[in-house]
């Protein structure tokens, strides 16, 4: 069984061994590619990430929030046994001030990591001309910073999943979200392994662009900033259609469909289902269920946008709270 999960004909393409992926010494530099292993760093950087954000939601964001009255103590408690509950588990309760503290969490996730992938990726080949993800392909050395930015990314999106199932505030569209996480750690785990690493640091820039519009609108709209909300969920939907709906699928996807083959083994055919190599198509379909997700979304924020002219009034959120759940403002 192993030997068919690790067969060559299942993975790399045609004159592409394992071996190529050897770490060796070229003009005296050691000279790394990377390594299924490695795989590991990234849950371990998710649960790391998680532990993080649990201990700034405690101690950083609950006090901030009862000093501007997002969070009421109970009486009697102060607001350092509040945020060692929290850390103990008040995390898991359902409130307008964990609601707002993972929003925040994700705003400054994604804004960080977007700079630091510009700043990553601006030297990267790539970066100007999505088919030089195929050049001279399998001898793309890694980069530290590369590494870098690829597992803490992996280890976010672990993060993110291990959350939606113990101490994330559960919404409307929870399954869709799974989905999405999973497909994504998939793709990072894939193209690490098969060293798609250039294209894959395109598709998550690509993707973190309009979060982090999706998470500011989010808090306005807590703060019932009427106005503010209604210019970010503009500029998300632009930045939203622009990333997700033309240049992910029109750029990036299309490259791995066209360009790739040619570049690597011209008589590749994708319907061709045994054909050497197999994982490139599970690859791009994992792709191509984002894109359906992606179009999901773009249709409940047209459907918001419209519902917002047709009423005269202001932008709803994307993603609501579960019709299950109390909406409520339930203090720990």
């Amino acid at each position: 069984m192993s030997s068919w999960l690790w067969s060559e004909r299942f993975w790399l393409p045609e004159r592409v061994k394992w071996d190529d992926f050897a770490p060796r010494v070229v003009d005296g530099k050691l000279v790394t590619f990377p390594q299924f292993y490695e795989l590991g760093y990234g849950v371990l950087a998710g649960v790391i990430l998680l532990f993080l954000r649990i201990f700034v939601e405690s101690f950083v964001q609950l006090p901030v929030g009862r000093a501007i009255g997002l969070y009421k103590l109970k009486e009697g408690q102060s607001t350092l046994s509040a945020s060692i509950a929290h850390f103990n588990g008040g995390c898991l309760s359902q409130s307008r001030f964990k609601k707002v503290a993972e929003t925040v969490w994700r705003l400054v996730y994604y804004s960080t990591i977007w700079v630091v992938g510009i700043y990553v990726l601006h030297d990267q080949p790539q970066w100007m001309n999505v088919d030089d993800s195929w050049r001279n392909y399998p001898f793309h050395a890694m980069v530290d910073k590369v590494w870098w930015y690829y597992t803490i990314q992996s280890g976010f999106y672990w993060s993110l999943l291990i959350g939606s199932f113990t101490i994330d505030v559960k919404r409307s569209d929870f399954w869709e979200m799974v989905i999405h996480h999973v497909a994504t750690i998939l793709l990072l785990s894939l193209s690490w392994t098969t060293n798609f690493v250039r294209v894959g640091t395109l598709v998550l820039i690509c993707h973190d662009t309009a979060d982090i519009l999706l998470d500011l609108g989010k808090l306005f709209r807590y703060a019932k900033w009427e106005r503010a909300l209604t210019v970010t969920f503009l500029a998300l939907l632009v930045t939203w259609i622009l990333t997700r709906i033309l240049l992910f699928p029109l750029i990036i996807i299309r490259s791995i469909v066209v360009s790739a083959p040619k570049s690597i083994q011209a008589d590749y055919e994708w319907l061709n289902l045994l054909q050497r190599p197999i994982v490139p198509r599970i690859f791009t379909s994992l792709l191509l269920i984002l894109l359906i997700l992606h179009f999901f979304w773009t249709f409940l924020m047209l459907k918001i946008a419209y519902k917002s002219t047709q009423k005269g009034g202001g932008v709803d959120d994307i993603r609501e709270d579960s019709s299950s759940e109390d909406d409520k403002t339930k203090q720990e």
